[in-house]
């Protein structure tokens, strides 16, 4: 018993010691608010140095402030990750500021929620430029940094959607699945040069959003739940700082579930 718990005294060491990613430069998409905002903050709190992007530069600005003002080193960058050259100079001037990109958290999305039957041809392009191809794009040009530097950590945020669809949410689910397919190529790639790659697939996360449904229909989520309540948005950034971490060196081409047991 004496090993045992000094055992789960040394994990949780080595997971929550508060400087474990010191010295690290870690860029969060989809930063401005919700899930980004709060792995932007843990990164934070674990010693990093943070990239907060966002497509609205006044939303992430304010959100950068903050961190700011806590006595955090971070920086805001507003960039459309949909496209090319917002992601390449979003790259190019995290390197230029920093020097360096230890992590990458592939966070934004969005949504365009109706039945496939009545589903446009420009919200299925939409979903999946900003949530499939963005992801894309970041990882794309920032391998060639952390290929260099012989290591990095790449994680994506999917969705228990992307495993088990959901009506009216076609491209949505189909953005989400494909990010795992990516996230399981990507490791496969890259794992020869000291680069993790893996995903996150949250649940139901409370958020100001989500907040505003409408009571029945959260309760009706609730059952579907075995742990009987909703995730929170630092759910899911502490399991992004433990992929980031050294704890998780032997970790890569995995999807985290972080629902309560919604999906098994």
């Amino acid at each position: 018993m004496e090993m045992v718990g000094k055992m789960d005294t040394a994990i949780e060491q080595c997971i929550f010691k508060s400087d474990i990613l010191t010295g690290k430069t870690a860029i969060v998409t989809g930063a401005s608010r919700g899930i980004g905002a709060a792995i932007a903050r843990s990164l934070c709190e674990t010693g990093a140095q943070v990239v907060l992007c966002s497509r609205s530069s006044e939303a992430v600005t304010q959100t950068t402030d903050t961190l700011q003002s806590d006595g955090y080193t971070a920086h805001a960058i507003a960039a459309d990750i949909g496209q090319k050259a917002d992601v390449e100079t979003l790259i190019e001037e995290t390197l230029t500021k920093f020097s360096q990109i230890d992590i990458l958290v592939n966070n934004a999305g969005i949504t365009r929620d109706t039945l496939l039957m009545r589903l446009k041809d420009e919200d299925w392009d939409a979903v999946l430029q900003t949530n499939l191809t963005g992801t894309m794009y970041c990882t794309r040009e920032v391998l060639r940094p952390m290929i260099r530097q012989k290591s990095g950590r790449i994680i994506n945020i999917s969705s228990v959607i992307g495993l088990m669809g959901n009506v009216g949410q076609a491209p949505y689910a189909a953005a989400k699945a494909g990010i795992i397919g990516l996230t399981k190529t990507t490791a496969k790639e890259v794992g020869s040069r000291g680069i993790t790659v893996n995903a996150i697939a949250p649940g139901f996360i409370t958020t100001d959003m989500t907040a505003e449904l409408p009571e029945e229909f959260q309760n009706k989520l609730l059952e579907l739940i075995p742990l009987q309540n909703f995730g929170t948005p630092e759910d899911v950034a502490n399991t992004v700082c433990f992929l980031a971490s050294d704890a998780a060196r032997y970790i890569t081409g995995q999807t985290f579930q972080v629902d309560g047991g919604m999906v098994m």
